[in-house]
């Protein structure tokens, strides 16, 4: 499973996961998590009803995950995708728990590597996976 939030660290992800390693991935699901706490904070900022701003958010990580989904398909690989929407950290781990993977994707930026892993969602999966989490810097 790879979490993503925009189709550049989508791209690039998907990309590293390739390379990394080569003939072997054949499946990949990327996961787009909406928080919540963020779509309450833009519907009240931009004086819109939250279930406004959820759904055109659904319709942008639609898209960004069609692309993404497109722009690999001759790859070696199959993509599936997900959207859902929740606490991220939680979300990823709640999914991981449900669903066979092998290990979890997600990036980083590279400047702020430690800053991330000590502050934010990246933290809560690597200490609350039960399998194993990759990072990759996007």
């Amino acid at each position: 499973m790879v979490a993503i939030s925009d189709f550049e660290s989508g791209s690039k992800l998907i990309t590293s996961i390739n390379d990394f390693f080569e003939d072997w991935v054949t499946e990949i699901h990327l996961l787009n998590v909406i928080d919540s706490e963020t779509i309450e904070h833009l519907a009240s900022f931009r004086g819109k009803e939250v279930e406004e701003v959820l759904k055109s958010t659904k319709i942008e990580c639609e898209n960004i995950l069609e692309k993404l989904k497109s722009s690999f398909s001759e790859r070696h690989f199959h993509i599936t995708y997900d959207i859902k929407e929740g606490i991220v950290a939680e979300t990823i781990i709640e999914i991981s728990k449900k669903e066979d993977l092998d290990f979890i994707v997600m990036g980083t930026k590279r400047e702020r590597i430690a800053k991330r892993l000590l502050k934010n969602h990246i933290r809560y999966v690597i200490e609350l996976s039960e399998i194993p989490v990759l990072l990759f810097p996007v």
